[in-house]
């Protein structure tokens, strides 16, 4: 049988923290916790054993600095004494990645990036660490064209990020080069597709549960939809088309946003956000031939649906 071989504790512990300071910066309080956790050591400890540890850490050559972060304090490692050796080949490599970062235009993609580098640096001379800055810069000029690829896409890019990170239902509007109108869509994003010099955005339709895609440059608003109160839940959009007098004349229910008057149709769009789009449904019904439902397709198809169950019953004369 073989001898279990033994392990200070104390050793045990001190590493673990190095472990996991070397991963992210880490409050005393998050230091207690992964203790806790671990099954080596199952227990909390006072702020003044974790303040011991960390000093033997520094102690042996291990560079730990305390930040500020709000109301709290982080312990953040910021240089080790073990050093590493790079070749000129990997330095190049890591460089063209520091450029290709910042390609998509992702804040996701440049802060792991550079998360990722600061981590190597700790463990590089600062010969090596200059070294890795100058061809960086070399490389940022050689490949400019690669880093500005989807430059013009940037603001759009980030918004597309947010609701994609936040998981944020929202609308969009966009419009096709061989179509005349603007479509509108209630949407959950996806994720962001790279294609050639396009960049596409994938997304789920929420009223018909399709998963479609559409060019960012097709993309004309992009706006977070408002969420039902007391319900983690986003009322759908229902568009609608008021005509004649009741266009100049209309004014909007709660919920609902007024477009400009057009004056050459004679026409004014309404967006209403409904939790109950039966009611409102009926409502719209009831100014007759002055509206006009045209999204979402279910919507008007009810609509549409109801009418002619209305016609039905006068299909014939009373008995």
């Amino acid at each position: 049988m073989a001898k279990k071989l033994k392990t200070s504790s104390t050793a045990y512990r001190v590493l673990l923290l190095l472990y996991k300071l070397n991963e992210k910066p880490r409050t005393v309080n998050e230091l207690n916790d992964i203790f806790f956790c671990d099954p080596e050591v199952g227990r909390y400890f006072s702020n003044d054993v974790i303040l011991k540890y960390i000093n033997t850490l520094k102690e042996a050559g291990y560079e730990i600095i305390k930040q500020a972060v709000g109301d709290k304090s982080q312990f953040v490692l910021k240089k080790a004494p073990v050093q590493m050796h790079l070749e000129q080949e990997d330095i190049n490599t890591l460089a063209l990645l520091m450029c290709y970062s910042k390609t998509f235009c992702q804040d996701r993609f440049t802060i792991n990036n550079s998360t990722f580098i600061d981590k190597i640096c700790r463990y590089l001379s600062q010969e090596q660490i200059n070294t890795l800055k100058k061809t960086y810069e070399v490389q940022k000029e050689k490949h400019k064209e690669l880093i500005n690829k989807y430059e013009k896409y940037s603001e759009l890019i980030k918004k597309v990020e947010q609701c994609i990170v936040e998981k944020q239902r929202v609308e969009i509007r966009y419009k096709l080069p061989e179509d005349e109108q603007e479509k509108l869509c209630v949407t959950r994003f996806h994720k962001l597709k790279y294609e050639g010099m396009e960049v596409k955005l994938l997304y789920c339709d929420l009223i018909s549960g399709q998963m479609n895609s559409v060019k960012l440059d097709y993309i004309t608003n992009i706006k977070p939809l408002p969420t039902i109160p007391g319900e983690r839940q986003v009322a759908c959009p229902v568009v609608f088309k008021v005509k004649g007098r009741l266009a100049k004349t209309y004014r909007p229910y709660e919920g609902e946003v007024v477009g400009e008057y057009d004056k050459i149709t004679g026409e004014t769009t309404v967006t209403a956000y409904a939790d109950d789009v039966d009611s409102l449904l009926m409502r719209l019904l009831k100014y007759g031939e002055n509206c006009e439902v045209t999204y979402p397709n279910m919507m008007r198809e009810s609509a549409a649906n109801l009418i002619r169950l209305t016609l039905n019953n006068y299909k014939s004369m009373p008995s």
